[in-house]
């Protein structure tokens, strides 16, 4: 596995009014495909919180801090950012930040020693 170190997630959390919310998804249906198209892109998922409905998370991968900047400052998704800013959303928060380890349950090269010590049987 790639080591995780330079991988940037960009953590966008909304919830957005009542009118806004179908425009919302609209608008993210509509950039999926430039999305999809950007150097570095690596994934992006969304949910809907548990705790608090009406609240969606979009966690999205990049390779790099550019790349993630490449499509924050991509003028599709800038004009959307405006218009869920100006018009759909009650709030949101951003957080962006670096990977500091990855692994899974099958490459646990990165995975701390206690937690392998744990769960895997030699």
């Amino acid at each position: 596995m790639k080591n995780g170190t330079n991988k940037i997630a960009v953590i966008f959390e909304v919830t957005p009014t009542a009118e806004g919310k179908a425009r919302y998804f609209e608008l993210g249906a509509m950039l999926k495909d430039y999305l999809q198209k950007m150097p570095g892109f690596i994934s992006v998922e969304r949910f809907e919180s548990v705790s608090t409905p009406g609240k969606f998370l979009s966690l999205s991968f990049w390779e790099s801090e550019e790349a993630a900047s490449g499509w924050r400052n991509q003028m599709n998704h800038r004009a959307s950012q405006k218009e869920g800013h100006d018009k759909l959303f009650k709030n949101y928060r951003i957080s962006v930040g670096h990977i500091v380890r990855e692994y899974t349950d099958s490459q646990r090269a990165e995975a701390p020693a206690d937690s392998n010590a744990a769960i895997i049987n030699d």
